[in-house]
């Protein structure tokens, strides 16, 4: 890998990003994480590269959040979840990055949009739902599996919960965790991670603490409808780039 001003520009803003995103502040703007770092390097690369930051600022982050998680939707969505890993493992070479980036766009935007202009009651707090829980992970973990991209769906679900927004923080870092934790080892076999990109993985932490540290300032200033209204606007906003990229 080299370490020069494409590096600085790409690579380094993106794992600041996921950092950011690992802290329970906007996961849905890691979305352009891997775009930005495929400018440097191959997808497979940049997936490989990610992974190991990801599973260990989710150590981090599940330390913090240790006590303020909803046990119910995790024993929903992290069994459906492995489900997505693996048709992902089985099926990844079949499909594009863009078709996939298309696909979790798509979702965003239609989620998004309807939030901001058909709901009536934006306050309104939905029950939790097995199908919809089951669809919404499953689909999580095979964008994260194939672009690190489960964020989206995985919003989907949870954000009209109306959790408590620490209890809707921890629940989605744990669920993450487990989730890379469950690709680690087929990541391997792949050979997506390997020592080269462990080394380079190592790197690049920092970075990524530095995100981390950010996202958490941020969280303690920001009240609980606000916190609500930025993760959509961050859904809308990624998702329409996502789209306008596939479609432009």
């Amino acid at each position: 890998m080299e370490i020069d001003l494409l590096f600085f520009l790409t690579v380094v803003p993106a794992i600041v990003l996921f950092g950011i995103a690992k802290s329970g502040l906007g996961g849905s703007i890691a979305l352009i994480s891997i775009p930005l770092m495929t400018i440097a390097m191959p997808l497979t690369q940049a997936l490989g590269i990610i992974l190991p930051i990801l599973i260990f600022s989710d150590f981090i982050a599940t330390y913090k959040y240790r006590k303020e998680f909803d046990l119910d939707t995790l024993k929903l969505i992290i069994p459906f979840a492995a489900l997505g890993i693996i048709i992902g493992s089985l099926t990844f070479s079949y499909f594009s990055e863009e078709l996939l980036k298309f696909i979790v766009g798509l979702m965003g935007f239609l989620f998004a949009t309807h939030y901001f202009l058909f709901k009536k009651n934006k306050e309104e707090k939905s029950n939790k739902n097995f199908l919809k829980g089951g669809i919404c992970s499953t689909i999580a973990g095979f964008t994260s599996f194939c672009v690190h991209a489960g964020g989206t769906p995985t919003s989907i679900y949870m954000l009209p919960l109306r959790m408590k927004k620490e209890i809707y923080v921890g629940t989605r870092i744990i669920f993450f965790t487990f989730v890379n934790l469950i690709k680690l080892p087929l990541y391997i076999n792949l050979s997506m991670t390997n020592l080269e990109t462990f080394k380079q993985s190592l790197l690049l932490l920092p970075f990524a603490l530095f995100g981390i540290l950010v996202g958490y300032r941020l969280l303690k200033i920001v009240e609980e409808k606000l916190f609500y209204n930025i993760l959509y606007t961050l859904i809308l906003v990624t998702s329409t780039k996502l789209l306008y990229d596939y479609l432009i």
